[in-house]
């Protein structure tokens, strides 16, 4: 490059210098990028985040309460099939010694377990609960609908059951009952033990088990 072309190239530089933007440094560059974030202050408040809290910790109590009538329920069903294995061992031999033995066994399951399910139940929508704690249910009807006809000849009935219920829960709050449900899916597993009970007797004696003894009403005693 010759040299007036030189000299040219450097006037027209210079008459460009001012409208060159100056470099910037990292400090400018960190500044933008600071701004460009948003800051939530922990101590401010609104009430989309009070009402996510709130829900929050409902469900942490709820699941929490979930796991203990689950624990509950696991107990009612294990101590409701104790009474069930009980009364299987009946003869005409120890009858009264057997039923005795279940009876005082059930009433343990009651005050025991039952009674741990409704504290868990109580002041809240049980209903919500209901698949966490019904298969208990349905265990401790089949146990106490077994007790009681091998004992009378008669069935329990919901109404009579729910009453044994009242007893156990607090006056002032909403009782814990059973519903038609399970107490039809707890008569439904009856049958099968009455099946059982049967076989049993026929095969223990071989003259045949001994038909039960009705009155005129029909009431029947084993």
């Amino acid at each position: 490059m010759s040299q007036p072309y030189v000299i040219k190239w450097l006037r027209f530089m210079a008459s460009k210098s001012h409208h060159l933007l100056p470099l910037p440094n990292s400090a400018t560059t960190v500044a933008a990028k600071k701004a460009r974030t948003m800051t939530t202050d922990s101590s401010s408040s609104s009430p989309m985040k009070d009402a996510f809290t709130k829900y929050t910790q409902y469900l942490n109590t709820l699941n929490e309460k979930r796991e203990r009538v689950v624990k509950a329920s696991r107990d009612i069903t294990s101590n409701s099939k104790k009474v069930i294995f009980q009364v299987h061992r009946i003869s005409k031999h120890n009858r009264e010694e057997v039923l005795g033995k279940a009876e005082k066994d059930l009433k343990a399951v009651t005050d025991q377990y039952v009674s741990q399910l409704v504290k868990e139940l109580h002041g809240t929508d049980f209903w919500k609960l209901r698949r966490a704690y019904s298969p208990g249910v349905q265990e401790y009807i089949e146990a106490a609908t077994f007790c009681s006809f091998c004992k009378s000849g008669n069935l329990l009935t919901l109404d009579e059951i729910n009453a044994t219920l009242l007893s156990l829960s607090d006056p002032s709050l909403e009782p814990l009952q059973i519903n038609v449900l399970d107490y039809l899916l707890g008569l439904a597993d009856l049958t099968g033990e009455l099946m059982r009970l049967a076989i049993g007797q026929i095969s223990e004696d071989k003259d045949g088990y001994n038909a039960p003894k009705c009155d005129e009403n029909r009431e029947c005693m084993l």
